[in-house]
């Protein structure tokens, strides 16, 4: 949900910051606010037509021409206040620019994604309304301060910002059709400017902050009443307060703002990650046993055997019902998403790398982007499953851990990783410590390889732990 805040105070907060900044000396407020407003509705439809025709990316690409145009006169405007419908041109421009950024970076995130109004979308509106709040706020804070060197940095570094991101976003698209070279410092320079754009708004709000206690020093500091009906006095009190009640409002919305880009940034966006993997290893018959009263939680508990080759091959077991034991063991990867793995929330089993929620009680069918199955035994009491069963899915992963491990012709020992050859036959991978033994087993792999030796090797491994 504080993505709807971030998404919306990134992109308007600079708008606030310049309009308030070039219209200093005009009264009339309401011919700014509807400047903006008519801007952001003409993009709404701007946007809409484009999105129809699937031309959002080159409607948004002239656009930041136009949006560099107007951070230039931007700059004159900041000096030349003298012709108010020029500004309110320029602030309505702005307006149309910003807000078709607006419209981009949030068209994957609707708020209202059904028909219905639920707590996910009042609480998604309610954080844009608490954006819309501070932006205004910071306006009419910004648009009372009089002409300083501060301000006019703050000006600069958000002209300098939005120029830097809108240029990189010129440059990528440019790259991408061809019509410049992709070399390594233009790369370099997309890479970064797009980058760090994400967190110029801390700049902003840091320097919204530093004019906040600057505007202490307007504070009159010989208050004493002179006389029973001193009116400066009484001016003085009224000033100083008027000062204070900007601070604190000031100081409030900038650490308010500071909190949730923070948590946004910090926690929120944070990608989802599965949780380590208990290693484990079969028994002296080659099966990985469990006993189902461990699953009556209804966690997720993942596991992860190691192959003779270094192989990590992943599988968990769920119980999918609450009311009875059902257990089901599945790969921690499907044949879609590859092997991200998956999460339990809430009931349901979240793919990491696509999102998708998928229903418990499908977990163990093939298809679609549900785990991929493991073959298992259960009789009541007991799950069993086969080693072979566990490495006949050594191809759905990808990890490979550094172990020791025998080159199939020669016997010699070698640490897998460091191996000069390596080669995959029937899905597992064979090293080899030099090229010789490599082209030997290449001609006849059969003859070096066993179908029945897992078991002894897990013998022979399960002593070497013990």
């Amino acid at each position: 949900m504080s993505l709807y805040f971030v998404h919306f105070l990134t992109c308007i907060l600079p708008l606030s910051i310049v309009i308030s900044l070039i219209c200093k000396n005009y009264k009339n407020i309401f011919k700014q606010f509807l400047a903006v407003f008519l801007g952001f509705l003409f993009a709404y439809f701007a946007f809409f037509i484009a999105a129809s025709s699937l031309q959002t990316q080159n409607l948004l690409f002239n656009v930041n021409f136009a949006f560099v145009f107007c951070l230039f006169l931007s700059l004159v405007f900041y000096f030349w206040q003298k012709v108010e419908i020029f500004s309110l041109i320029l602030t309505f421009m702005l307006s149309f620019c910003i807000a078709l950024q607006y419209y981009f970076l949030s068209q994957d995130f609707p708020i209202f994604s059904t028909s219905l109004l639920d707590s996910t979308a009042i609480s998604s509106l309610a954080f844009i309304v608490l954006a819309i709040g501070i932006c205004i706020l910071f306006f009419f804070f910004l648009r009372g301060q009089e002409k300083s060197l501060a301000s006019f940095i703050l000006f600069i570094f958000v002209l300098v910002l939005e120029l830097d991101k809108i240029l990189a976003s010129i440059f990528l698209t440019l790259m991408r059709e061809n019509f410049i070279p992709t070399d390594d410092f233009m790369l370099s320079f997309v890479a970064k400017s797009l980058y760090f754009s994400a967190y110029s708004v801390y700049v902003y709000l840091i320097f919204i902050m530093i004019l906040a206690f600057l505007s202490l020093k307007k504070l009159v500091k010989n208050t004493q009443k002179m006389g029973f009906l001193d009116i400066n006095f009484r001016k003085n009190i009224a000033h100083n307060a008027l000062v204070y009640r900007y601070f604190f409002t000031m100081l409030f919305a900038t650490l308010l703002s500071f909190c949730v880009l923070l948590y946004f940034h910090t926690i929120s966006s944070r990608p989802l990650k599965i949780d380590e993997p208990t290693e484990i290893l079969p028994n002296n018959e080659g099966f990985f046993v469990f006993d189902v009263s461990e699953f009556r939680d209804n966690k997720l508990h993942r596991f992860a055997y190691v192959s003779e080759q270094g192989k990590v091959i992943r599988f968990f077991i769920l119980n999918k019902r609450e009311d009875r034991d059902s257990p089901v063991a599945v790969f921690d990867a499907c044949m879609i998403c590859g092997d991200m793995g998956y999460i339990k929330k809430d009931g349901e089993l979240i793919c990491i790398s696509c999102n998708v929620r998928i229903f418990l009680p499908s977990v163990g069918k093939a298809g679609g982007c549900n785990p991929i199955p493991l073959e298992f035994n259960f009789d009541g009491q007991k799950i069993s499953i086969a080693l072979k069963n566990v490495e006949a899915g050594s191809n759905y992963f990808n990890q490979i851990k550094e172990i020791e491990v025998k080159d199939p012709v020669s016997k010699e020992k070698l640490i897998n990783l460091k191996a000069p050859f390596s080669y995959t036959y029937k899905g597992i991978i064979y090293y080899f410590t030099n090229e010789k033994n490599y082209e030997e087993f290449k001609k006849d792999p059969q003859k070096y390889t066993d179908d029945d030796k897992e078991a002894r090797f897990m013998i022979q491994r399960r002593d070497d732990v013990n």
